[in-house]
């Protein structure tokens, strides 16, 4: 069995490594002592350096410039900009990723454009228990556009979904949301161009924890949130990437605004959309909310998307051994895939002793009073989700530990932790 000693002698061990990304840590800011935070799917880390992005656009942005920050800063830029530094860790070009808006506006953004580009198709595939967001913008989109929606159960009925020679777009998230499986980014970009379909991959649960290259698979569409591994801060604007082909469509975005004009400042009465993903920059940026966004997007210029999937894969891969060797015994299983090119940034663990809807949330709330940071979803699922640029492999043994003396202990029956909890 691994001890905790064995542990801190990986973290040693990684710390030495010319590859390391141990000094990636010192970037962010730490939450109490003792407190361990396994929760970046949820909420990432804060870079240190977000308190001074922010108070820079407020003091000298807001309280100095007014009007004049506009001409006098980079408020007008940061979409684009933003998106540039986030483009390695995607896989993507610096000019084919925009942040803005959240995820389920982009969503709504580019399953409109794909209608689009792709008519007179007009059948969208999408998962039936994918993240209902997700599914709520794809019944939105074919009640708008008389539309029809198709639903199939998991990626494997995908071929024959697309069959019929009638899909205009297929929208899938790269992980699931409840037990992190990972589906096959290239080869079902294939599957899906070979039918005369095109691809919108939802990567929340991804970009920022695994390694994705959005380019290279022929991915025509993305989104992602910026709030989780990403660090962009809670409720940070959401990414959106159109592959390079679709640059100079003539299609217009769903949602035309001023700011995703050819030529912004023109106030021509016509509007005219400029090229590529610049044109689903509709409304006036959320300054402030870009100006946390940016300490993260300074870390992630420089982190290098291979070594990171390194890491994530040593963590979660250690994660699965802790817990089955520790919990195993106590009623809890891995859920996740144990194979690390078919699992996304969390690892989900089902509780054996789950009677009702509430156990997971129960357990998962008992762990916060314990000081291990987690979420869980209905009705059974437990999710840890180690930050692979700041999360260490001995902290990793005493969440473990942590849980299974919850377990031991039944604490976790508590009536005070039946509450309900995001």
């Amino acid at each position: 069995m691994i001890d905790r000693n064995d542990c801190e002698a990986l973290d040693h061990s990684t710390d030495r490594t010319g590859d390391s990304l141990a000094g990636f840590s010192a970037r962010f800011a730490s939450g109490p002592p003792g407190t361990l935070y396994l929760d970046a799917n949820s909420v990432g880390p804060m870079p240190l350096a977000a308190p001074e992005h922010v108070g820079r656009a407020l003091d000298q942005g807001w309280r100095v410039a007014r009007r004049r920050g506009w001409n006098e800063t980079d408020w007008l830029d940061q979409p684009a900009a933003l998106g540039a530094s986030l483009s390695r860790v995607l896989g993507a070009g610096a000019g084919d990723v925009l942040v803005a808006d959240s995820t389920t506006i982009n969503q709504h953004k580019l399953l409109h454009h794909a209608l689009g580009l792709n008519s007179p198709r007009n059948v969208v595939v999408v998962e039936r228990d994918v993240f209902p967001s997700n599914r709520y913008a794809a019944q939105a989109a074919v009640a708008l556009r008389s539309a029809r929606l198709r639903d199939i159960a998991n990626a494997g009925e995908l071929g024959q979904a697309l069959a019929a020679g009638d899909v205009a777009v297929v929208a899938l998230s790269l992980v699931d949301y409840r037990s992190s499986a990972r589906l096959d980014l290239v080869g079902l970009t294939r599957l899906i161009h070979a039918h005369g379909a095109l691809a919108l991959w939802d990567l929340s649960h991804a970009a920022g924890a695994v390694a994705v290259a959005l380019e290279r698979a022929g991915a025509d569409f993305a989104v992602g949130c910026g709030y989780k591994y990403l660090c962009g801060g809670p409720g940070a604007p959401a990414w959106l990437y159109i592959h390079p082909r679709h640059a100079k469509s003539a299609v217009w975005p769903a949602l035309a605004g001023w700011m995703g004009h050819a030529d912004t400042f023109a106030f021509d009465p016509g509007y005219r959309p400029a090229e590529g993903v610049l044109r689903h920059q509709s409304g006036t940026p959320a300054v402030i909310a870009n100006a946390a966004m940016s300490a993260a997007a300074d870390i992630w210029r420089d982190v290098d998307p291979h070594i990171l999937d390194a890491r994530h894969r040593s963590l979660t891969d250690l994660l699965i051994r802790l817990v089955d060797e520790q919990c195993a015994d106590l009623g809890v299983t891995v859920a996740s895939p144990r194979e690390h090119a078919k699992r996304g940034g969390h690892v989900t663990l089902r509780f054996g002793e789950v009677r009702g809807d509430g156990d997971a949330g129960a357990l998962a709330q008992a762990l916060v009073d314990a000081g291990v940071v987690v979420s869980s979803r209905k009705p059974d699922a437990l999710r840890l989700a180690p930050h692979p640029l700041t999360a260490r492999h001995v902290e990793l043994w005493d969440a473990v530990a942590r849980l299974r003396a919850l377990l031991l202990s039944g604490q976790w029956r508590d009536p005070r932790y039946r509450r309900a909890s995001v």
